[in-house]
């Protein structure tokens, strides 16, 4: 089994006089231009990545009241992910 994943919208803005069908339809349209080569879809994942700012600016963030003006706390980013499998 292979597995191929592509990163989904975390958010559809629908314009003027939308409806919530335009997003659905959005993730419809992508999921839909996948799928050629034989892919199918298997699940929609949430993930999240967390990366650390780097030796120095995470040992500054660890010093009481300057590490907050120097230093930088790891950042997550969350969004989300379409898997799609074919054997």
């Amino acid at each position: 089994m292979q597995y191929k994943c592509v990163p989904a919208p975390k958010s559809i803005t629908v314009g003027k006089g939308g409806v919530h069908e335009d997003g659905v339809r959005a993730y419809a349209d992508l999921i839909n231009s996948e799928t050629s080569g034989g892919w199918k879809f298997h699940s929609l994942e949430n993930i999240s990545i967390t990366q650390d700012p780097g030796c120095i600016s995470a040992l500054l963030y660890k010093i009481p009241i300057i590490g907050g003006l120097l230093g930088k706390p790891p950042t997550t980013v969350y969004f989300n992910m379409l898997i799609f499998s074919k054997e």
